[in-house]
């Protein structure tokens, strides 16, 4: 890794491949939760209000989309498989340091003496988000299609009721931390264009900056630093020299 690299402001923290992953996730689950939020808030008490059927089918399509989505985007990024069995690795791997973390975070913001433990590419509370995640999603799916294609799966809909009620605090604390809360949300840009400012990555996932630059990881996931915007910009700089080629080309 050059010196450029390593002293860049900006550096990459998801790769595009864990974006479109993340995205075919969450924008078909939002639409899921508020339009069974709108079912149930509304149209459970008075059933017969008008365009319950749309909400209805609304939550259904968004349902289908939450387990088609995530499969195109596997497929799409299918080269790049090895960044998602690193992710998942990373989520379940606990230490003390994490769970020092949970104990703490409470209580950093009120005490500003008290520094957090460095953290690895997930802290903690993201690592309860993501494996949370991982064990609900099939939940809903199933519980999902028995509720569409059966009558009456009342076992289905209390086990789906719930896995909703479980996703409520860490949705919204998810989307808190990402948009709202100053000190996070500046890392928000790494879902739309995959590069946060370093300092931020040094300050709150100090351990996996080290080990990306100071040390190995398990798996190369993390050689791209900058591999994507290089590949880009390569690709740009040779379509540009191409066209100028052809401009200077004399004409037969």
């Amino acid at each position: 890794m050059s010196k450029q690299d390593t002293t860049s402001t900006k550096m990459l923290r998801f790769r595009r491949s864990e974006r479109h992953l993340h995205w075919a996730l969450a924008i078909p689950f939002m639409i899921c939760y508020f339009s069974a939020l709108t079912l149930v808030i509304d149209y459970n008490p008075d059933p017969t209000r008008p365009y319950r059927e749309i909400i209805s089918w609304v939550h259904r399509i968004s349902g289908i989309c939450l387990f088609v989505f995530p499969v195109i985007a596997l497929l799409i990024n299918r080269h790049d498989i090895r960044i998602y069995f690193y992710n998942v690795k990373q989520a379940c791997s606990w230490n003390l340091q994490d769970v020092k973390f949970l104990f703490l975070m409470v209580i950093a913001p009120i005490f500003k003496k008290i520094s957090l433990p460095d953290q690895g590419k997930f802290n903690a509370a993201e690592k309860i988000n993501f494996m949370t995640l991982m064990g609900t999603y099939p939940v809903y799916i199933v519980t999902g299609a028995l509720l569409w294609i059966t009558d009456g799966a009342i076992l289905a809909f209390f086990i789906h009721f719930g896995a909703a009620l479980i996703a409520t605090p860490l949705m919204f604390g998810h989307i808190y931390m990402a948009t709202l809360n100053p000190e996070t949300r500046v890392a928000f840009s790494g879902m739309i264009n995959g590069y946060v400012d370093r300092h931020f990555v040094q300050h709150h996932h100090a351990q996996w900056h080290k080990d990306n630059y100071h040390g190995t990881v398990p798996i190369h996931a993390e050689d791209a630093i900058t591999t994507e915007y290089e590949e880009d910009k390569e690709k740009a700089d040779k379509k540009s020299s191409e066209e100028n080629l052809n401009v200077l080309k004399p004409a037969c």
